[in-house]
């Protein structure tokens, strides 16, 4: 494909002028389409407005048991689903509203939980749904503990005890969005080692902009632990137990779908891609930046990294400005060093990590398979932006020749201003975290 981007600084001498409507046309669609979508923030690789939901599954004298760590908006999806579809206030005897100058403002009721423990507990009991061999599992509700916020100690093999003997809830009403709520079912089951499946017990309620779900799965049934971690709300049976080639490619999976989500790292590859074409030095720079991100992704996701405050914002600033470099020098035919890739890559890999550090947990159960598989899943993501960009170049190159150039430029001036503009909308983040 090399001759392909040797047409990129222009089309061929004698081509014919019919192609002039092409070449305006190509132009404008790949400009303004980036424009237009610059006026939205980039979701970064690690999202702030990340929920994970805890699943840990044993066994204990014949029945199952399990512990569940959930954010309480899950326990009432099926209310605030209805809510947004009717266009009516979330209505729950365990939950007050209360009206703030920029709208509702909700809070679990403590005091209503205490006195109705069973009514919340059976809204508890129903949130999931385990079954085997195709039969639903009854489930009896232990116990439960409301925290008004996600405890800092994950639920891990041998530490879900003291979830219910530390961080007593600090008020009354914990706001509705932060409080997480810790519970315990058992279940008796025919086969309490065997395959096991849970969904979710409610309708799935609608996420906002920047807000992702996670489920973490642990199963400590057998040695070694397994772990798994699925994206989504548990619409559809999950499977728990299964073989560790499946939790290995779940986590593949999980890699490329982070990838592919975060739009600022889709738009580096691409300029990466425009910027030098299908040569030699596409491979070197890809593979400094491969390099650096794998590294900060081990070293970062166990810890090695800053606590402040700021930290963050200012790692999602670097980010917007390094794919404003990237297509910045592509403009400017200058494809840039080995090494700043390779720095560029250390910055990804931080975003990568933190992602990693939400849906696992360094405490989890196959943690150099799971960090192992995430990583194969990035660069499964990453070739496969290289491969569709290289296409789309391929095509335009047999098809519509004229085109390819003011197409080329458009994209990457399209993908700097994008850029440009999170720098700005980040900086802001920064200095107000300082």
């Amino acid at each position: 494909m090399r001759h392909v981007f040797a047409t990129l600084s222009g089309p061929r001498p004698g081509t014919s002028r019919k192609w002039s409507w092409a070449r305006r046309l190509m132009a404008r669609a790949f400009f303004m389409s980036l424009v237009l979508a610059s006026g939205f923030s980039a979701r970064a690789h690690f999202s702030e407005g990340m929920q994970v939901r805890t699943i840990l599954v044993t066994s204990l004298e014949g029945d199952l048991r399990v512990f569940v760590r959930s954010p309480a908006p899950l326990i009432f999806s099926d209310l605030i689903g209805r809510s947004q579809v009717e266009e009516i206030p979330l209505v729950s005897p365990f939950l007050l509203r209360e009206r703030t100058g920029d709208g509702e403002r909700y809070s679990l009721d403590m005091d209503t939980i205490d006195e109705d423990r069973r009514g919340f507990g059976m809204r508890l009991n129903k949130a999931l749904i385990f079954s085997q061999s195709g039969l639903d599992l009854p489930a009896r509700l232990v116990r439960f503990q409301v925290h008004s916020a996600r405890p800092a100690r994950e639920i891990a093999e041998g530490s879900f005890e003291e979830t219910f003997q530390s961080d007593p809830v600090p008020t009354r009403t914990p706001a509705f969005g932060t409080a997480v709520v810790d519970f315990e079912l058992v279940m008796e089951s025919p086969d309490p080692s065997g395959l096991l499946t849970v969904r979710s017990g409610y309708e799935p309620l609608v996420t906002g902009p920047g807000i992702s779900i996670d489920n973490h799965l642990l199963d400590v049934r057998r040695v070694p632990p397994a772990s798994l971690t699925v994206p989504g709300q548990l619409e559809t049976p999950v499977l728990i137990g299964g073989s560790r080639l499946q939790t290995f490619v779940r986590y593949v999976y999980q890699g490329v779908l982070h990838i592919v989500e975060g739009l600022d790292h889709v738009l580096l590859v691409i300029a990466m891609a425009l910027g030098v074409g299908a040569t030699r030095k596409l491979v070197y720079l890809v593979t400094a930046f491969t390099v650096g991100h794998s590294a900060t992704l081990v070293l970062t996701f166990l810890g090695a990294t800053p606590t402040w405050p700021w930290f963050i914002p200012l790692v999602e600033t670097a980010i917007a400005a390094s794919v404003l470099y990237a297509a910045a020098a592509a403009l400017l035919q200058r494809s840039g060093s080995v090494a700043v890739f390779a720095g560029i890559g250390l910055l990804h890999g931080l975003g990568f990590s933190f992602v990693l550090r939400n849906i696992l947990g360094r405490e989890a159960p196959d943690l150099v398979a799971a960090l192992i598989a995430f990583n194969i899943g990035i660069e499964v993501g990453q070739l496969l932006i290289l491969a569709l960009t290289l296409s789309v170049v391929f095509l335009l190159s047999r098809y519509a020749a004229p085109a390819l150039r003011p197409a080329r430029l458009g994209a990457l001036a399209g993908i700097a201003l994008m850029s440009g503009w999170w720098v700005s909308e980040r900086l802001s983040s920064v200095v107000a975290s300082v």
